[in-house]
């Protein structure tokens, strides 16, 4: 009646197992793994280790780790060849794909190896770094995150201001009111709504010169933020502001949503 007993939906054997990692195909894996959860195949660990390090598809990547991290066998092999692949492999695409696969599988013993890979040369390790201490979100890993709101490359910068409002005891927000001023607009949005996700009422003047000056985006987040921190402060901010100050329709109608938080 639950459907346990649907045609296709049994546990399949090893081969059919190894099959389907070995085709690539998300809608095989999708429809494999699941049921094949609890279904021992030893051989097919280091199968999906490749697919790991070496799948084009982010959702094949993604269901490998989902699978490997139910393992009670083979799971803590697998971890120490993919923290090699990351401390020590001349290909930035394999590390990158490392980092995101300890982000992955959630380990809080990862936070310390991806904490290092915020200093690899490439970007797009050290962006694959901080999204996986996001999804690990251990407390240990908060001031590596902040570490990365000072990274070279916006898109770390911005990866890093995004995983703040999904880990848990984040707590530096004056690091957050510094990205009011960063010099890309979507780090600079992301921190307005963050900090106004947190209420944060020290960020108000730095809130209150971003509605007055950023771009379009910008000033939409500022609104927002005051609007959501609510203090005497941060109304009298949104009420200064006039139809002759804002020429911007949509800005304007985030003003007033503001105002009516």
């Amino acid at each position: 009646s639950r459907g346990e007993l649907s045609p296709g939906t049994e546990a399949p054997d090893r081969e059919a197992l190894m099959q389907a990692i070995e085709s690539g195909s998300p809608e095989r894996l999708a429809t494999l793994l699941e049921y094949g959860e609890r279904v021992e195949c030893h051989a097919c660990v280091p199968l999906l280790e490749r697919q790991l390090l070496e799948s084009d598809d982010a959702l094949v990547r993604e269901m490998s780790a989902w699978w490997l991290r139910r393992r009670p066998f083979g799971f803590a092999a697998v971890m120490r060849e993919i923290r090699t692949v990351l401390a020590t492999d001349a290909d930035p695409v394999r590390r990158a794909r490392a980092a995101e696969a300890i982000g992955a599988v959630m380990d809080p013993h990862g936070v310390p190896h991806l904490r290092d890979a915020l200093g690899d040369g490439d970007a797009r390790v050290r962006e694959a770094a901080v999204r996986g201490l996001g999804r690990i979100n251990s407390p240990s890993g908060n001031e590596a995150i902040v570490q990365a709101f000072a990274d070279s490359e916006a898109a770390v910068r911005e990866a890093a201001v995004g995983q703040v409002l999904y880990v848990n005891f984040f707590r530096d927000h004056d690091s957050l009111i510094g990205l009011l001023a960063d010099d890309a607009l979507e780090v600079r949005r992301r921190a307005a709504l963050a900090l106004g996700t947190f209420r944060v009422p020290e960020a108000v003047p730095a809130l209150d010169a971003m509605l007055r000056s950023d771009e379009e985006m910008g000033r939409q987040a500022a609104a927002w933020a005051l609007g959501r921190i609510g203090t005497s402060e941060a109304r009298a901010a949104l009420r200064s502001i006039t139809q002759a100050d804002e020429t911007s329709p949509r800005v304007w109608d985030a003003i007033e949503v503001a105002r009516n938080m």
